[in-house]
């Protein structure tokens, strides 16, 4: 059986190897034997595999924080799902193998009519962007401004906030995407630049901004400071730059703007995830939440696969032998 093992935490070109394992045993009592389909390949990943990552596994290991499988057959007493039902890998369960066992009760069946590439990136993108806009309570009407809008987590943010009623504030580096996002429901939507405080200002005039979700980091993050108003939140859940989270000491006290780093996986998240894996599939099947497309790239390909990341950006990992 086909699994992609990190074997020492450093360089992922080198630590990273596809390997020949043998086959999960048998599901026990409340276990279910599932066919992994599509995992992505995603930058989380690659900050486990340099071991900069809050998890940290024994070596050498499977790793994958994501995807979609297949049960292929249970233990006794299951009664969450059944062969043949599409299901999502639940945390702890590392998806870069063609067949893993899950605890039953993690699990529950998806709608078929998503496609397995939209159902592989379900579970950290959208889930991540329903907890960060809930990380204030904030009234309907209320703004929320972010960067990465164009992201996986960004495209969520913008529907999971008007589902809560809330609107956004979004800073994109291309102005081609300025209608894609407004298509799919943001309510501002503006070019990187230096005057990008002034240019939202206006749009909404003095409406304070209390909520800002950085997933750049780095110099990005001044823009945000300067469209968040007084007594503001800024939630740190990406480092997309490569660059340190370093805002103007003398903005956030001026502002008394309050910062706080975001993990989608502390104990205090853990119980809500299920409903929001549930509301994330929903809002996909839908049609409202629409995900952005990345290749398929078989997983003995790896190397190539890494490659094309490396240079593109994710990337879905095809660990079905049977599919041609």
């Amino acid at each position: 059986m086909l699994a992609i093992h990190l074997t020492q935490f450093g360089e992922p070109e080198k630590s990273l190897k596809v390997v020949d394992v043998p086959e999960p045993p048998a599901p026990t009592a409340g276990q279910a034997l599932i066919q992994v389909e599509y995992a992505p390949l995603d930058h989380h990943d690659l900050l486990l595999a340099q071991g900069v990552y809050p998890v940290r596994p024994e070596l050498p290991t499977a790793i994958g924080n994501e995807g979609v499988g297949t049960v292929v057959s249970m233990g006794p007493g299951v009664t969450e799902v059944r062969p043949g039902d599409r299901v999502l890998l639940p945390f702890g369960v590392f998806s870069w193998s063609e067949q893993v066992v899950a605890e039953a009760a993690d699990l529950a069946a998806l709608d078929k009519s998503i496609s397995l590439d939209q159902a592989a990136m379900l579970g950290i993108n959208p889930v991540t962007a329903g907890l960060l806009v809930a990380r204030r309570d904030l009234p309907a009407g209320s703004w929320v401004v972010q960067n990465a809008a164009n992201s996986g987590v960004g495209r969520s943010v913008i529907v999971f906030a008007k589902a809560r009623g809330l609107r956004t504030i979004n800073i994109v580096r291309r102005a081609e995407l300025v209608t894609e996002l407004e298509d799919l429901g943001a309510d501002v939507v503006v070019v990187d630049s230096a005057d990008v405080g002034t240019r939202v200002r206006e749009a909404i005039g003095a409406d304070p901004v209390l909520l800002g979700l950085d997933g750049v980091s780095g110099t990005a993050t001044a823009l945000l400071l300067d469209v968040l108003t007084d007594g503001a939140l800024l939630v740190i859940y990406g480092y997309l730059s490569g660059r340190p989270f370093t805002p103007d000491p003398d903005v956030l006290r001026t502002k008394n703007i309050t910062t706080t780093e975001f993990w989608m996986y502390e104990d205090e998240f853990l119980p809500r995830l299920p409903a929001l894996n549930a509301e994330s599939a929903r809002l996909v099947a839908e049609g409202r939440l629409v995900l952005p497309s990345a290749p398929v790239y078989k997983a003995a390909d790896f190397t190539e696969a890494l490659a094309y990341f490396r240079k593109n950006g994710k990337v879905l990992l095809d660990f079905n032998p049977h599919r041609a």
